[in-house]
């Protein structure tokens, strides 16, 4: 990320985020009715607990800094979801004026319910969903592939929990296994201890995958060192022949050679008429020049389903396809939530997954 894009995403996303802070003091000072003491303390802790998330973001100066940062991530998440309530609550609180104080301590009790069903739900092993996919011509009857996507791998993660993620998709016995993309969300020094289940990974015709935005901030050459050394093979624009009946291609979205050209990228490498293709692709966007070029299957990741309010809501809007399955003539596009989270360790409307995909012509 160059200097010019990090400090518009710092300044940016400090006025969001401070700008949600005081929306929400603003809701609960007043719905409370809270004396100035009351208030001022109210103030400071929602200072003190957005400043959690920036202060952690010095970890690489300061490696102890990183537990201040996974706080900072859950508070982060607990001031969206009070956000999305508190929004809400306006509505009652017009409604129903002679009982904002009521209206406000039965919201403050879903914001904490909810935040922590959110963390409970995104604690455990993903689920296994299964998705058919049918009309894919020249595809071998009930061949499968196996995803897995947006893992943002960090030193406080669970080796532990990828391990299962790995357990997971063997016990799928996948002819491939791809991932789409947001491996790493620290340096690879730091992410060592995550080989040996990477390594876990197996298929009848191997596992492949191809970077996302978080492996290009983390360092591309990292990433590519890791995949290396998991035996995972990483497509950057280029084709895989699986055993002379698929073919994979994998796009690096990042790249800025594909910028303006996509369309002419993807002509270039898909016949039509051809072996059938399963583009790999870490953003679930320009799904139409795929299916224009004659893809059978897209697969991307990338949009998390917004995980908390109102994320997903925003996520919904942005995309087209922000998660699940679509078909546009004879291209199908499935985009996954992810098997991990980023930020927020937290999920209130949907839940980590490895996707089985199964082909049938």
């Amino acid at each position: 990320m160059n200097g010019l894009r990090f400090l518009f995403f710092f300044v940016t996303s400090t006025a969001v985020l401070f700008g949600l802070h005081f929306f929400v003091y603003l809701r609960l000072a007043q719905g409370l009715a809270l004396g100035p003491r009351e208030a001022s303390l109210l103030k400071w802790l929602l200072f003190i607990g957005g400043l959690s998330f920036y202060a952690g973001m010095f970890y690489r100066k300061w490696p102890e800094l990183y537990q201040v940062l996974f706080v900072g991530r859950v508070w982060m998440g607990f001031i969206s979801i009070a956000f999305a309530f508190l929004v809400i609550k306006l509505g009652f609180d017009t409604a129903l004026p002679a009982h904002i104080k009521g209206i406000t301590l039965i919201t403050l009790m879903l914001i904490a319910s909810a935040t922590g069903y959110s963390l409970w739900n995104a604690h455990g092993q993903p689920r296994v969903k299964e998705v058919r996919v049918d009309g894919v011509k020249g595809a071998p009857p009930g061949f499968t592939v196996v995803q897995i996507s947006d893992l943002h791998l960090w030193r406080l993660g669970s080796v532990e929990w990828l391990d299962g993620v790995a357990a997971a998709v063997n016990a799928q016995n996948p002819d491939i296994v791809v991932i789409t993309g947001d491996v790493m969300d620290d340096t690879a020094k730091a992410l060592n201890e995550y080989l040996p289940p990477l390594k876990k990974l197996k298929a009848k015709y191997g596992v492949y995958a191809v970077a996302g935005n978080h492996d290009h901030y983390a360092g591309l050459q990292d990433f590519y060192g890791m995949m290396a050394a998991a035996d995972i093979n990483v497509l950057r624009n280029r084709k895989a022949d699986i055993a002379g009946v698929i073919e994979l291609l994998g796009v690096d979205d990042e790249d800025p050679r594909l910028m303006g050209n996509f369309a002419a990228f993807l002509k270039e490498r898909i016949t039509p008429g051809g072996k059938p293709v399963i583009v790999l692709k870490h953003r679930p966007t320009d799904f139409e020049p795929v299916a224009e070029a004659g893809a059978a299957l897209m697969l991307a990741g990338h949009s998390h389903a917004g995980q908390i309010p109102p994320l997903d809501l925003i996520v919904a809007f942005y995309y087209k396809h922000p998660y699940g399955l679509y078909r546009e003539n004879n291209t199908w596009f499935y985009t996954t939530c992810g098997t991990g989270t980023w930020g927020p360790p937290m999920r209130l409307f949907s839940q980590s997954e490895v996707v089985k995909l199964t082909l049938f012509p």
